[in-house]
This record gives structure tokens, C-alpha cells and sequence, in this order.
């Protein structure tokens, strides 16, 4: 598991950087020796130190056990650099929910400057800073390399990790060239990344930046991760461009099927003599290649690359990777893709516009997933989402159900516009739902017998509702049948300003009606009754 390294305030006094124990080359060796390679890549260094500076965060993170609310303010430090006399590229993680960024230098007085969030990418986990023109006076920015650094290759991370207050440097070679679970290009080094170093940027022998640091891997030595520059080239475009940055681009048919069995290329009447292509398995309702390509399906090319029996495909001499990085490398929204496939004996090319993934379960706070829920007579309804269940995870009663939600919806693309797994979170205990206040974690399957589709949908169906009892029906946990609860109608609509009083909330409902930005009341006719219903604070 990757694990972000922005430092919190309550890990940076305990936690102390390792130093890397990775022996020194004889390579390396020869190059200070002769006092040629090395001094050129000291050199680029020391340039690179003067544009790299610290960023001191307070954070006030979302809630999604009591979403009405956040968490308690959080404080947190990265590392940022100058880039095009104009930005401060970081990593997402570092400034997502900031409510303020403060950013200091390592050139010029040792002042902290008030920083503006003007893009967050969180799919790839990179954002941009502003600031006024002041901070720029006396600061050179870094160069972005063009190309993806080869395996081998000396870098140097730079940044303001823990055990210390002062710019740090590391240095390791690259270890590998992959892709994540999206398709997206990422670099592995051995050069030590620390809580602190998110954000900082990875230089290589030159002086160019050719990637930015972001995480390390969990329970294992000298495996950190960078964001390639071909990456971060495509954000910064965005900002150019109109319209946000939208996510990572995908074909929208899932995981596809390797095809190594030569019995499953017999069945699919494979073209003789042809030993590449991967199979279609799905193709999702609302993803790109809806109503282009087929199940079953298999691909050939993309963009005239060749994809070979095991998903991958040529990136340099000797290297492979996974054929994603054809797809994920076009900028969503605005790119589209030649694919050329083989069906039914016959060979089809189409043009696919791509766009990102849409999950059922969405998977990022500020991204596809948010804070949102109805309360319904002291029951607390939200969405099923990542998030979520990450907290869920954390209570010794919760992790083990909301790790089985996650786990048996994994993968599932969103089916329809507005869908969502409504979730019975918890249960505010009242005299009204005495009898339920156990309840928890389990996934509501109707109301009042009709199926419910999301949140605010149940809101609206409990105002409408004109029976004296409300009926609501669960998924039991073990599949043994279904949970009934069963509320009075009218104590529900008494106690409802009592139970929000109770726990300083708001507004009963909380969703973002057209599923996007951030959530926000319901308006009360759409709700509960009147009676029932108070207006938000101001």
C-alpha cells in the first residue's frame, strides 16, 4: 500500500527520517573521481534548492461519520516548488480541504506568504499555488524535463521531510517504470521519501525536474514513488484551458481479459497468425465507449500501438508497460483515441472520446465523493463511498461491515445517472426509534416498498409520504432476509428540530442535487413537513 507523505504536526516530533542504506555504486564512484558527472549534477542541485519551499497547512478535513460537520482543524507541512515564474506545483494531498496555506522560501527573507489553491487534481494527486507578485521577486523557477527518465538514472528529491527543519536531499536511481491501478504513468526510486517530501521535486543528473515526490510504499524499504513530468505537463494544461481538470481518461470497459490461453483465442476466432489483443469483458452504460465497443471485443491497437497477449505494450528498448498508459496519457474531456478491434470475424476501427471513470462507490472526498446525508427520525442515511468506509474502518464495531460493503461493490461502474448504495450510517438515539439504536452499517433496499436510488430521492419520498408509520427495509449483513424498521410518521415529525438540536445540526438533508460542487440543503418543502423542518444557520 502507498502511503502519501505530507508530515502532520502530530508525527513530525515523534517520527525520525532513516537515512537510505542503499551501498554506494562503483559507477558513482568513478564520476566524482573524475570530477565531470558529478559536479554537473551538484551544481544542478544547488540551483534546484533556491526555487523548492515549504508549505505550513491547516486543514479542516470532511466528516463522513457525522457529515454534517468537519473534523477538528489539522495541521500539516509540504514541500512545493516554482514553476514558470507564475505557480507552485505540490501534490494534491497536501492542500486538499486547506483553509489556509502559507508558504515560505528558501531564497529571501524567511517569510510566510498567504498561498491561493487555483487547481487540485486529486486522480493524480497534483494541485497548483498562486501567490501575489511579491513572492516573486529574486526567484527562479525549475525546468520541467520532457522525457520519462530511464531505469538507472541518478535522481535527487528535494524537500522539507521530517526530523528536521531545514531543505533536505536525497538521492537514489530509478528503480522501475509502471503505472498505478488507473493506467498512470509512475516513476519508482530508492531515494528515500519521507513525510514532509510530498510535493518536492525530484531533479535528475541535469538539473531538470523529471518528476514530483508523492508516496512511499507501506512496510517496505526505499520504494518511494514520483509523479512523472509527462503527467504534471498535462495538469498544468488545464489551467490554460477552459474548464477544470476533469480526472483520468479511460476507455470505461473495466479490467480487461489477457488472452494467453490459446483455447480462449480459438473460441474468439483470433486472426491467423496474429498473437496479440486483449478481450472486452464489459463495457460500461455511462462510460466512454459506450455504444462503440462491445463485449467480447478484443483490442488490437490503440493509436497504432500493438497490444500484445498480456496487456502491454513497447515503451522504450527493452521495456514494457501496460497498455492504460495509451489511454491515460490523453487528457479527459478534451482527447480522443483510435482503437482498432477485433469482432466477430471482422476488423472495426473507432474513434473514442475518453473520459474518466464513474464508480458506483465513489472513491476521493472532493472528487466523486462528498459529505452528504438525510436524517429521518434520529436514522442517519448517507452514501455508500470510500471515505466513509475509511473511517468506518477505524471503529473496532464498524471496520469489519464497512470493509464488506466496500469489498462487494468493488469495480462496479456507475449504472445511472444519480445512483447511489444508500447507507442506515447510524442511529441518534430518541424515544422515537427506540428499538433501533444499534443499528448500523447496513444498506437501505426500500422505502415504503419502493426501491430508493440515492439520498436526497429518500428525503423527498419520507416528505411525501402521507402513511402513518414509516417503512423502511434493509439488507441483512449475512444475506438472511431483509431488516425491517418501523417509525411513527408523526413522532418522527415532532422530534425531528429535537434531534437536530441535539447534535448542532443544520438541515436535516445535506446532498449535492446535481452531482457535482460541494453538498448543500435540500429546500424544506422537499424534506419533511414544515412543522418539522428548520431553515439552515446563516
Amino acid at each position: 500500500m502507498a502511503e502519501s507523505d505530507s508530515a502532520g504536526s502530530d508525527a513530525g516530533g515523534s517520527e525520525t527520517a532513516r537515512p537510505s542504506k542503499r551501498p554506494k555504486r562503483e559507477g558513482a564512484v568513478r564520476s566524482r573521481v573524475a570530477g565531470t558527472d558529478a559536479s554537473k549534477d551538484a551544481r544542478g542541485v544547488s540551483a534546484g534548492t533556491g526555487s523548492v519551499c515549504k508549505l505550513f497547512v491547516k486543514k479542516a478535513p470532511s466528516n463522513f461519520s457525522d457529515p454534517w460537520r468537519k473534523h477538528s482543524q489539522q495541521s500539516s507541512t509540504g514541500t512545493g516548488f516554482l514553476v514558470g515564474g507564475r505557480w507552485i506545483v505540490t501534490n494534491a494531498h497536501v492542500v486538499h480541504r486547506a483553509v489556509s496555506v502559507l508558504v515560505r522560501a528558501t531564497t529571501g527573507p524567511p517569510i510566510k506568504y498567504n498561498a491561493k489553491v487555483v487547481a487540485v487534481g486529486l486522480p493524480c494527486d497534483l494541485a497548483v499555488l498562486a501567490l501575489d507578485a511579491d513572492f516573486w521577486n529574486g526567484k527562479e523557477s525549475l525546468e520541467l524535463s520532457t522525457s520519462i527518465p530511464r531505469l538507472d538514472d541518478n535522481v535527487t528529491c528535494i524537500g522539507f521531510p521530517v526530523g528536521g527543519e531545514n531543505i533536505s536531499v536525497t538521492r537514489g536511481v530509478v528503480s522501475r517504470i509502471d503505472v498505478n491501478m488507473d493506467g498512470v504513468l509512475r516513476v519508482q526510486i530508492d531515494a528515500a521519501i519521507n513525510p514532509g517530501n510530498s510535493g518536492g521535486p525530484v531533479l535528475g543528473a541535469n538539473g531538470l525536474v523529471v518528476g514530483v515526490a508523492s508516496s512511499h510504499l507501506k512496510n517496505a524499504s526505499n520504494i518511494g514513488y514520483i509523479i512523472p513530468t509527462s503527467v504534471v505537463h498535462q495538469f498544468l494544461s488545464c489551467l490554460d484551458l477552459p474548464g477544470a481538470y476533469l480526472g483520468v481518461s479511460s476507455l470505461g470497459i473495466g479490467r480487461v481479459q489477457t488472452l494467453e490461453s490459446p483455447a480462449l483465442r480459438t473460441l474468439l476466432a483470433l486472426p491467423d497468425g496474429f498473437t496479440g489483443g486483449v478481450r472486452v469483458p464489459k463495457v460500461w452504460p455511462l462510460g466512454s465507449s459506450a455504444g462503440l465497443l462491445q463485449e467480447d471485443d478484443v483490442i488490437l491497437e490503440i493509436d497504432g500501438v500493438e497490444i500484445s497477449q498480456d496487456a502491454t505494450v513497447p515503451l522504450r528498448e527493452n521495456e514494457r508497460i501496460n497498455f492504460l498508459h495509451l489511454v491515460t496519457k490523453h487528457l479527459a474531456g478534451r482527447s480522443t483515441v483510435h482503437v482498432k478491434v477485433w469482432r466477430h470475424g471482422a476488423y472495426h476501427e473507432v474513434d473514442i472520446a475518453v473520459q474518466p471513470d464513474r464508480w458506483l462507490v465513489p472513491r476521493q472526498d472532493g472528487y466523486d465523493a462528498a459529505p452528504e446525508f438525510t436524517i429521518v427520525g434520529g436514522l442517519v442515511f448517507v452514501p455508500l463511498s470510500h471515505p466513509w468506509a475509511e473511517l468506518k474502518s477505524n471503529d473496532k464495531h464498524g471496520w469489519s461491515a464497512a470493509r464488506s460493503l466496500i469489498h462487494s461493490h468493488w469495480g462496479e461502474a456507475l449504472p445511472e445517472e444519480g445512483r447511489q448504495i444508500v447507507i442506515l450510517s447510524k442511529v441518534l438515539a430518541h424515544p422515537c426509534n427506540v428499538g433501533y439504536h444499534s443499528l448500523n452499517n447496513v444498506v437501505l433496499e426500500s422505502f415504503g416498498g419502493a426501491p430508493v436510488r440515492n439520498v436526497a430521492e429518500l428525503a423527498r419520498a419520507v416528505a411525501a409520504c402521507k402513511d402513518s408509520h414509516l417503512v423502511f427495509q434493509f439488507k441483512r449483513p449475512a444475506g438472511d432476509g431483509k431488516e425491517l424498521v418501523v417509525l411513527s410518521r408523526e413522532e418522527c415529525s415532532k422530534a425531528q428540530k429535537e434531534v437536530l438540536d441535539q447534535h448542532l445540526i443544520a438541515a436535516p438533508c445535506m446532498v449535492r442535487i446535481d452531482g457535482n460542487g460541494e453538498p448543500r440543503p435540500l429546500p424544506e418543502e422537499e424534506t419533511l413537513p414544515e412543522e418539522a423542518c428548520r431553515a439552515p444557520a446563516e
